[in-house]
């Protein structure tokens, strides 16, 4: 495997239902690992799934794979547009990526 694609592997890493990005990169002898945890709700519902950022900032999410966003609120904003079903105040749900869980102990 080759340098890049091993650290676009690790970068991919995350836990289930936590969506957590790692960019990692050498410069001037000194190794550099960012990581960024996003925890995104919409109407006080979770956004699942894993959303990364690229190492010049651009975010992106899975089920729209061919965008890029400069920030994880006008991505939101763009699924939004594109799937409006998914985001219906009834019955969350139904696209495997970007299904809404429920928050718990929700304070208004």
């Amino acid at each position: 495997m080759s340098p890049d694609a091993e650290q676009v592997k690790r970068a991919q890493k995350h836990r289930h239902g936590e969506m957590d990005s790692v960019r990692e990169a050498d410069y001037a002898g000194h190794h550099i690992v960012v990581r960024t945890r996003y925890r995104v709700e919409v109407d006080g519902h979770m956004l699942m799934g894993h959303m990364g950022v690229t190492n010049d900032g651009q975010v992106h999410y899975p089920p729209v794979p061919n965008l890029a966003f400069g920030s994880a609120v006008d991505l939101v904003k763009r699924l939004i547009d594109i799937f409006p079903d998914d985001f219906a105040k009834k019955g969350r749900g139904g696209m495997g990526g970007m299904r809404m869980g429920k928050r718990k102990n929700r304070q208004r």
